[in-house]
């Protein structure tokens, strides 16, 4: 009875607090409250925060007393946890199928035995479940609707079938929408359109990073901050704004940890979709009913392929298409160009197109042309046409490119698979200023021209030969913002790495080297790229184990892969090396017999892969000092005595590591 009075007195008192709201001011309400909870011992509950700066008036209205007392929040919002200490944040995860199978049955079933699902209904309750990704508020939500239903099968389908208009439409699940809602409404203006943007991705489909910010930009959603930071950059925020607001979850992370691509939640992207079409900002054609010839959207997504001719007519509004659909062809896009004159962007990867259409050409405003993965054979010289154009993704497609590409003087992002320039477009890839991604080039007369693209990011170089050294690396020296560099030798046993005349690299993260390198040894000029976090090595011709040089130059190196680029027999891995590497890869390094692994070195690797090294046999022992090991992934190559070993008498080595 006393704790009842307790919480009743409580209860009466936060309702005077909140009705004294209007009539008394902050400081006032802050020492009542403190009064009140002098000498009590307390669980405060703040649900649904949304802004750190709240805080700092709450957490002085409570009282330490050291009583006890706790107070938790809940937020959708990854700064507010962050207010938290590191280890008394808890972030709740997504529901696994199997509990949130039960969590469901229990709501919708509630009036049958058992609380089972008919037999009858099972398929239909399995998609609505599907569709709820884990979510319990939805799942929760939909259960207790259906629960009142008739248990027939029509009916359930027909209810699945129109769920993006129950959420809109239904009063019973309109407080699912206007919690959803909530997370949109509170987002800044800036990021209200790249949210939207995403919805436009079919269901479940995982969203390049890259890809993502290049529409983006492309859009012109993406504010200019100035010269010392770029739109990718800018973008980068705005991608880790919506993830951390958990409007997008991170499904992938490249070798260093920076997230790769993204996934929309079913019911946020129906949120999504929705305020698309009532804004008209988007329409989205996803299943084969769909009709949109009436809409005056001005962003098209297509993701099935019946009936294309009808949803592009009179839409002289667009400035977006997006296909995922294979079966479009160039005639398709003739037919359509009445409606594209002003496209901005241009998605047609793994379309049936074999040739470009004349009159795309005549699309001026095009800034994001993606023709990847397609049946093109060659690319006309009058895409030169195309003057506003920022990126141009042809991979998986055509191998070379006309000289009219270096007209394209607002390009910034060209991605090719092994791309060839004729001798006078190399000459004028100068033109090419704005440049920031050249990806899989090969070509000998660019090399030294390469110098002139000052603002490259991201450089890819395919059949190198041994006679481009001086004038790549010099070029190379002159891209003062270089973040990722892929160089691969024409011929691995002729062509050797000599990187003397490579100046400092301040901001190279990424490096990917195949080929010999001079002397078989590390270059030196390797201790002036202080942000390297990603290395790849492959037929290196090392002679000395080079791992004491690598943890010295690269303290920062998370991810760290050898391939068949060291002769020697043994590695030895010091305690204190490689502090913050993650992922470690050795593969094909037939000579390989011993690793020795000390206590206290790689203290943060969670991965480690061991690929066709012929002569290790024995497990080795220091495996036991890798308390942060996760993953040991064992490659098919492995010597059957080493896989025995492991299996048997050594296992001792590896039972601390959750997954083998």
């Amino acid at each position: 009875m006393k704790k009842i009075c307790t919480w009743a007195i409580w209860a009466y008192s936060v309702w005077v607090f909140i009705f004294l709201t209007d009539t008394m001011d902050c400081v006032n309400l802050v020492e009542m409250l403190q009064r009140y909870l002098k000498d009590r011992r307390y669980l405060i509950v703040l649900d649904d925060v949304w802004s750190r700066d709240s805080w700092s008036l709450l957490d002085s209205s409570f009282v330490k007393n050291s009583n006890g007392s706790r107070i938790v929040i809940t937020t959708r919002i990854q700064a507010v946890a962050s207010l938290a200490d590191g280890n008394r944040e808890i972030k709740l995860n997504l529901l696994p199928k199997e509990e949130a199978w039960t969590l469901f049955c229990h709501k919708a079933f509630a009036r049958l035995d058992g609380r089972s699902c008919p037999l009858s209904l099972k398929a239909c309750a399995e998609r609505i479940v599907d569709k709820c990704q884990g979510l319990p508020l939805a799942l929760v939500a939909l259960g207790s609707l259906l629960s009142y239903k008739e248990m027939d099968e029509h009916e359930w389908e027909l209810f699945y079938s129109q769920l993006r208009w129950q959420l809109s439409n239904n009063p019973e699940l309109s407080w699912v929408a206007s919690v959803l809602n909530l997370s949109y409404n509170d987002l800044p203006s800036n990021l209200k359109n790249c949210f939207l943007y995403c919805g436009m991705f079919p269901e479940d489909y995982h969203i390049e990073r890259k890809r993502l910010i290049r529409l983006w930009i492309a859009e012109g959603f993406i504010e200019d901050r100035g010269p010392e930071i770029t739109l990718s950059d800018v973008a980068a925020c705005y991608l880790k704004e919506l993830a951390d607001r958990s409007l997008l979850q991170v499904v992938d992370k490249n070798e260093y940890g920076r997230p790769k691509r993204f996934q929309m939640h079913d019911l946020v992207r129906e949120l999504s979709l929705t305020i698309s079409k009532k804004e008209k900002f988007a329409t989205t054609w996803d299943h084969p009913n769909s009709d949109c010839s009436s809409d005056r959207s001005r962003r098209l997504s297509l993701h099935k392929d019946s009936n294309l001719m009808q949803t592009v007519t009179n839409s002289a509004q667009l400035r977006s298409v997006i296909v995922f659909v294979e079966g479009v062809s160039s005639s398709w896009f003739k037919n359509c160009y009445p409606s594209f004159r002003l496209l901005r962007v241009l998605s047609l990867r793994h379309c049936y197109i074999q040739k470009i259409p004349g009159n795309l050409s005549n699309l001026f405003n095009l800034h994001y042309l993606d023709l990847g993965y397609t049946k093109l054979k060659e690319v006309p010289r009058s895409i030169g046409k195309l003057s506003n154009l920022q990126t141009l993704y042809l991979k998986g497609s055509v191998m070379e490119l006309p000289s009219a590409v270096t007209i394209l003087t607002k390009l910034q992002h060209l991605i090719i698979d092994v791309g060839r320039f004729g001798s006078s477009a190399s000459n004028k890839i100068c033109h090419l200023e704005h440049l920031q991604v050249l990806k899989n080039i090969a070509n000998s007369c660019m090399v030294r021209n390469l110098g002139c693209l000052t603002r490259m990011r991201s450089l890819g170089i395919r059949k190198v030969l041994e006679s481009y050294n001086t004038d790549l690396w010099i070029s190379v020296s002159k891209m003062s913002a270089l973040t990722s560099l892929s160089v691969l030798v024409a011929d691995r046993n002729r062509d050797a790495l000599d990187m003397s005349d490579l100046k400092p690299l301040p901001y190279l993260e990424k490096l990917m080297l195949s080929g010999k390198l001079d002397k078989g040894a590390i270059p030196l000029v390797f201790g002036h790229f202080p942000k390297l976090k990603s290395l790849r090595l492959c037929f290196s011709g090392l002679r000395e184990d080079p791992l004491s040089l690598l943890s010295a130059m690269f303290q920062n190196l998370g991810h760290l892969n050898l391939y068949r680029c060291y002769v020697g027999t043994r590695f030895a891995f010091r305690a204190g090396w490689f502090p913050m590497l993650k992922h470690l890869y050795l593969s094909s390094m037939g000579e390989l017999k011993e690793v020795e692994i000390e206590d206290g070195t790689m203290r943060s690797l969670h991965r480690l892969e061991l690929w066709g090294l012929k002569s290790l046999t024995s497990v080795p022992e220091g495996l036991v000092h890798l308390k942060a090991l996760q993953q040991l992934c064992i490659g098919s190559m492995m010597p059957d005595e080493f896989k025995t070993r492991l299996a048997g008498r050594d296992r001792w080595i590896v039972e601390h590591i959750p997954y083998i």
